[in-house]
């Protein structure tokens, strides 16, 4: 493998075969002169290696056998997973004797193996540890659905149009017309999960003998010299169809779908008979009659649920085998309209014979592949702001088709959501006693630590921490990478991967608490220059100017914040405080640490001022966590105000507790970012705030909300209740211009 190129693996049914969209994709760029290896895993057997041997020199350099030194090395490097079925298509199985199950921690393109219509699957948004990427949809009418019921985002389902085989089936059946001789009918039976000794089984069994024994049927073949193959899925038992497969027949075949080439059976029929299996597509693709045959539709169903309703198969479907005998003998079928109408309209079969259909998708995630934006940070598992707004930006990022990964430092056991087909990866996992994890604690020298020594959360950290970002920004394949620490803008700065053209450096922390964070970071920061700073607020980067004289960056600029999508609502989901109830319940979220402790004074003294005014209408529900914790509660019941001021705990869900509240509170002095402000506005929630920096910048235009004392703070509460929906909704509208995910990617977007 070539450092300076990206690795793509290829592989179907668990390596065993090369006959489906992951081959033929593969076959029709590997030679492609670009930044990309595309290598193809198969398992070593004979039909493989058969096939191998036939392929041109070029290409067998680019096949590579699984479980092979070369495979679990391949594994480990590549960038992306192309597959048919599963992981398990270009995953090793094990290493020398021992079995083996790595885990999927690259983005994986599912290219599938056939046309989703009928048989529900289950997949979703979420799987393989959330690195499902791309899901490539053939049928158009099932985007919405499987979107909404299957919880995929819309930026994960490609709609790709034809299946990547589909240009070697029209090849065969351009050839196959020159040599036709027999005609023939094909029966593709699929897999049924009641099969076994019952009832069931047992009347499946005797539809299929009817027709095959049928004398009229058996006549019918002979005289016009068709050849009936039934094509039974590998996982049919043969013992089960062994009393009627063994009976020669001169013109029935029993064939299993591991031990033939579906497409040259496709080619080489005139008719189509299936149940559930999307072969039916493809034979409608080359213009030719399915008859769909559900016999035991009521039996399948109790193991299985569809996608179309039960309805329109009917209209399309018999459901007898003396029905599907008198068809084929009357030759009473033609195109299928079920099949047909989840085709797109016009086919262009030129375009897709010269494989144009799959250069689409190639040159697609292709640009993609090389757009891959990276970001580091210290722990994106927790929870806080940082983590909130970076997986918010990168959520965005997403939806404009970016690839886009997350390199955490370390991982912490937490609830926090990651956005769906997000790449995420930690340098270590704290707390976990695998042997990989335990190796890392070697390190134990504090040279390892690196520019890691000036973070004043290095006690949380390991040495090997900073050794291992080092190494894995020298050979990233990230075309752009952000650093949301102001500890990691030195690793960035020095990165040395030649894939990296754009450095860019989140200053997230208020410059007027740096120095507590990062001990001795500005002296070190102000001997480079970085490329792209960029900052969440004006106000804060003035205050670098002001208190370090620093400016020592090419270009910046003020991208504004952002929250989570998960911790919004949609503008039309906002609903008003119901006026009904008797007291007025608000939320509090902050960190209760030494450096807030005047904020937490703050809430102490509006709590006396509450149990003063004898105000029992007003709860205030207060969560977070921090080193100052045991004296906030120690307050609290000398100053005799629980009843008032309630301490919740932590918190690992803050939209659900602010859509259980009336409205927001915060009481510091100043919130740099205003990130609980947009966190109360775009929950459909007020908010109430003191004018400080952070809320004048982002609730300017909503004066509303702030507050001068404690005794207008209250009326304000207590008219919280006559709050419209419509103010609610316009204070929404207000800040989404400038600070939606979508308005803050576009930003971003414009420094990459």
């Amino acid at each position: 493998m070539k450092q300076n190129k990206y690795v793509w693996l290829f592989g179907e049914n668990e390596s065993r075969t090369c006959n489906n969209n992951s081959y033929y994709f593969w076959n029709h760029i590997v030679l492609r002169k670009d930044s990309i290896e595309k290598y193809f895993i198969l398992e070593n057997n004979k039909l493989n290696k058969e096939t191998v041997n036939k392929m041109p020199k070029e290409k067998q350099k680019y096949i590579v056998w699984k479980n092979s030194i070369k495979h679990y090395l391949l594994y480990q490097k590549a960038d992306m997973f192309w597959v048919s079925l599963s992981y398990k298509d270009i995953s090793p199985s094990k290493t020398l004797w021992k079995k083996i199950e790595p885990k999927v921690l690259k983005p994986i393109i599912y290219l599938q193996h056939g046309t989703i219509a009928m048989k529900r699957l289950g997949y979703t948004g979420k799987s393989y540890n959330n690195n499902m990427f791309r899901f490539m949809i053939y049928n158009p009418k099932i985007l919405k659905q499987y979107e909404i019921e299957n919880d995929f985002k819309n930026y994960q389902l490609y709609y790709a149009a034809f299946h990547p085989r589909y240009k070697e089936l029209l090849i065969r059946e351009e050839a196959y017309k020159k040599v036709k001789q027999k005609k023939q009918i094909l029966w593709f039976l699929t897999w049924r999960e009641y099969l076994g000794d019952n009832k069931q089984t047992q009347k499946l069994i005797n539809n299929i003998k009817y027709i095959v024994n049928n004398s009229k049927f058996n006549q019918f073949l002979q005289e016009n010299n068709y050849q009936f193959k039934i094509c039974l899925h590998q996982f049919f038992d043969k013992e089960i169809l062994n009393t009627i497969s063994s009976k020669k027949r001169e013109n029935i075949q029993f064939v299993y779908s591991k031990d033939t080439d579906v497409m040259d059976e496709l080619v080489k029929s005139d008719v189509l008979i299936t149940d559930y299996s999307s072969v039916g597509f493809d034979f409608t693709f080359l213009n030719k009659p399915v008859i769909l045959y559900q016999p035991d539709l009521e039996s399948y169903m109790k193991n299985r649920s569809f996608y179309c309703s039960i309805e329109e198969m009917k209209n399309y479907a018999i459901k007898t085998s003396k029905e599907l005998v008198d068809t084929i003998i009357l030759n009473d079928y033609k195109i299928n309209p079920f099949f047909k109408e989840r085709l797109p309209e016009n086919i262009d079969y030129e375009f897709i014979k010269q494989g144009k259909h799959i250069e689409k998708i190639y040159e697609d995630i292709k640009q993609t592949q090389e757009n891959k934006i990276t970001f580091i940070g210290y722990n994106f598992y927790g929870i806080g702001g940082t983590v909130s707004a970076t997986k918010a930006l990168a959520e965005a990022l997403l939806e404009k088709g970016y690839l886009v990964e997350l390199l955490s430092l370390k991982k912490t056991k937490s609830k926090s959501s990651i956005p769906h087909g997000l790449n995420i990866k930690a340098l270590y996992i704290a707390g976990s006693k695998r042997k990989k994890e335990l190796i890392k604690r070697i390190f134990r020298t504090n040279i390892w630590y690196s520019y890691l020594k000036y973070d004043k959360n290095k006690k949380n950290l390991i040495p090997y921490t900073g050794f291992a970002l080092r190494y894995k920004l020298n050979h990233i394949r990230s075309n752009t990478v952000v650093s949301t620490r102001e500890t990691l803008h030195l690793f960035l700065k020095e990165a040395k991967s030649k894939f990296i053209k754009n450095k860019l450096y989140f200053f997230h922390t208020d410059a007027k608490v740096l120095k507590e964070s990062f001990p001795n970071l500005m002296e070190n920061l102000q001997k480079v220059t970085l490329e792209n700073a960029l900052f969440v607020t004006k106000s804060n980067q003035e205050d670098y100017q002001k208190i370090y004289q620093y400016n020592n960056y090419q270009n910046s600029i003020v991208i504004g914040n952002t929250i989570e999508s998960k911790m919004s609502v949609p503008l039309e989901k906002i609903v008003k405080v119901d006026k009904p109830k008797k007291k007025c319940h608000g939320i509090i979220l902050t960190r209760i640490s030494t450096d807030r402790k005047q904020d937490i004074q703050n809430i102490i003294e509006f709590g006396k001022y509450l149990k003063e005014k004898k105000k029992n209408n007003i709860i205030i529900h207060l969560y977070g966590k921090g080193d100052y914790l045991e004296e906030f509660q120690n307050l609290i019941e000398q100053n005799q105000i629980s009843y008032y001021i309630r301490y919740e705990g932590a918190v690992t869900n803050p939209q659900s507790k602010i859509l259980e509240n009336d409205f927001v509170l915060d009481l510091s002095n100043n919130q740099s970012f205003g990130m609980i402000y947009l966190e109360a506005i775009f929950n459909g929630k007020m908010v109430f705030c003191k004018k400080n920096v952070g809320s004048l910048e982002t609730l300017k235009e909503l004066p509303e909300c702030y507050f001068e004392n404690y005794e207008q703070l209250v009326k304000k509460i207590e008219n919280v209740k006559n709050i419209t929906k419509q103010e609610l909704e316009n204070n929404y509208k207000t800040l989404y211009q400038k600070y939606s995910r979508d308005s803050v990617a576009n930003k971003f977007i414009t420094l990459i």
